[in-house]
């Protein structure tokens, strides 16, 4: 994305976003050594932000400021960053995406007790709720091709008190552009690691990635949800049918 005074809008912003990903390289300075030369891992957040300004530089339009999922998608790419350096360095595909997870934890877990009360609450509260669904209505314009594409699910008041359904993926476009679909599934799982911490009480049946009409997400505040790992225990994942990531 590139604004009218012809900067690119991402890398821009680059110190910024590094600053709010300054836990996620905090929390891996505590777990790479468990996988990896303690004197290796040390330079892993530096490769990291090389490659990390690489793809901002190629990171699509998606209406910056504008869009709620923004650093989401921001921080989609320097996932992906981190996962090409490790890959880089000789782990296997299922050791990083193994390593993405604890890192991921690690984060929230770390976070003091309120602040993920205040987390959880913010999740389910009518402001956000609103926001998703004027989010919904927007995203169905598709003004940017490279942009999700959702639609918003009341909740029933027993099971599910929302959900979102995405029919389009702006990671997956983007992680296929870049020729790395095959790290998606650890990044989609992250959906779970945060949920289970938060007890946001996320679900999920089926999603794009393992051929499904849609990613269909559903919270109930409070329920027990999935830890990610292992892939083969995600419905998801058992109700795949065939596709491209094959």
């Amino acid at each position: 994305m590139t604004t009218d005074g012809g900067s690119n809008y991402y890398l821009s912003r680059i110190d910024s976003y590094w600053k709010q990903l300054a836990r996620l390289f905090k929390s891996s300075q505590k777990i790479l050594p468990n996988y990896m030369d303690a004197g290796l891992a040390e330079n892993v957040g530096d490769e990291t932000y090389v490659e990390f300004k690489r793809l901002l530089a190629v990171l699509p339009d998606i209406g910056g400021d504008t869009n709620m999922l923004t650093f989401t998608f921001v921080s989609s790419a320097a996932a992906l960053a981190y996962m090409r350096v490790l890959e880089k360095h000789g782990l296997p595909l299922a050791t990083i995406g193994g390593i993405l997870n604890e890192v991921y934890a690690d984060v929230y877990t770390s976070l003091p007790g309120l602040v993920r009360w205040l987390l959880r609450r913010s999740e389910f509260s009518r402001r956000h709720q609103a926001k998703l669904q004027a989010y919904a209505r927007e995203s169905q314009l598709r003004k940017f091709p490279a942009n999700w594409v959702m639609a918003y699910i009341e909740g029933d008041g027993v099971e599910v008190d929302y959900g979102c359904d995405y029919s389009e993926c702006a990671v997956l476009k983007f992680y296929r552009a870049m020729v790395a679909d095959a790290y998606m599934p650890y990044v989609c799982v992250m959906d779970f690691t945060a949920s289970h911490v938060l007890r946001t009480g996320l679900q999920r049946t089926t999603s794009l990635y393992y051929g499904g009409p849609c990613c269909d997400f559903r919270y109930k505040m409070n329920r027990p949800s999935p830890t990610g790992l292992p892939l083969e225990a995600l419905p998801e994942f058992r109700n795949q049918r065939s596709s491209g990531h094959i």
